[in-house]
């Protein structure tokens, strides 16, 4: 009998097989109109048949992202949406036996990898209130814990986290030799970030997306940012050419592109907005059923 590993042999995963074109989705949180047509027609035509012949290259996207993040190049490693960095973190820091402490409910994807490479998951419950006490979290780091994992903002809550809350669980994890991910899968959606602490702490790592606001989920990029030490361990484990010549080169021209984002954010709020007043209008109001967050952070504010 071949071998197979233990920890993939009896994983349960659920593959999305349906046919979902025409359909309004909301269950992935993609943009149903996708990229402005005339942006996306002006970066299609640039692409050539010699373009997509050769091997990809990263380093024109990772030195616009250094400017953009304030950062620097070696504090960041591209990799195929943040899905594939999450991975990677697991299989470079994820040690077997160790715990991932989350919260709950929050992306699957975490407790998946937990399981993958052997770890145990821990999750600190949301309250009846939809908020989360920060003094839980920290009284859940111990000396067994080894990879601590917070969304700004949390999926599917919406929840945030103030700078000193993060501070304190780095420091804490710190404290017992644990890494810290903040997922910022939604930061252009919620302004604040924390991305500048990368040059504080050496055991901090932050995760960003092209899926949700920049409409490119079906290219799969995105990127991780931290202590050069650990982007290093990072791009070791990468495959050799992990994004692919469109990816990159639609990540580049968005990037560049500094009133893309602000029109796409106007537009998913009014999107949210009109979603909820229909939802409103169902009869999903009230004291049994309400809308969470009614404003949400597309605005700036914050919602706990």
């Amino acid at each position: 009998m071949y071998y197979v590993n233990e920890n993939v042999k009896d994983l349960y995963r659920v593959k999305f097989h349906d046919e979902r074109a025409g359909v309004l989705r909301l269950d992935m949180n993609e943009n149903p109109e996708g990229l402005p047509k005339e942006f996306f027609d002006a970066v299609v035509v640039k692409i050539t048949p010699e373009f997509i012949a050769t091997y990809p290259e990263k380093d024109r996207l990772t030195e616009l992202l250094a400017e953009h993040d304030g950062t620097a190049c070696e504090n960041i490693s591209i990799t195929a949406g943040s899905d594939e960095a999450m991975r990677l973190i697991f299989q470079c820091f994820g040690e077997p036996k160790k715990k991932l402490l989350t919260v709950t409910p929050t992306f699957e994807m975490y407790d998946v990898y937990a399981k993958m490479f052997g770890m145990k998951h821990e999750m600190v419950e949301y309250k009846e209130d939809f908020s989360v006490d920060i003094v839980d979290i920290l009284q859940a780091v111990d000396v067994e814990t080894g990879i601590i994992i917070l969304l700004n903002p949390n999926s599917p809550i919406g929840s945030t986290y103030d700078e000193s809350a993060v501070r304190k669980v780095v420091e804490r994890a710190a404290s017992v030799g644990a890494i810290v991910v903040v997922d910022e899968a939604y930061h252009y959606f919620y302004a604040p970030t924390f991305m500048p602490l990368i040059k504080e702490y050496d055991n901090l790592l932050i995760l960003r997306t092209f899926s949700k606001l920049f409409s490119m989920a079906g290219l799969r990029i995105g990127y991780v940012s931290g202590n050069a030490e650990l982007i290093e361990f990072i791009e070791k484990a990468e495959s050799t050419f992990n994004v692919n010549n469109i990816a990159i080169f639609f990540a580049e021209e968005v990037i560049r592109n500094k009133e893309l984002a602000a029109g796409l954010i106007e537009t998913e709020r009014e999107g949210r907005l009109w979603l909820t007043e229909r939802l409103r209008e169902a009869g999903y109001g009230g004291k049994l059923y309400f809308v969470f967050p009614e404003e949400g952070f597309g605005n700036g504010s914050e919602s706990t």
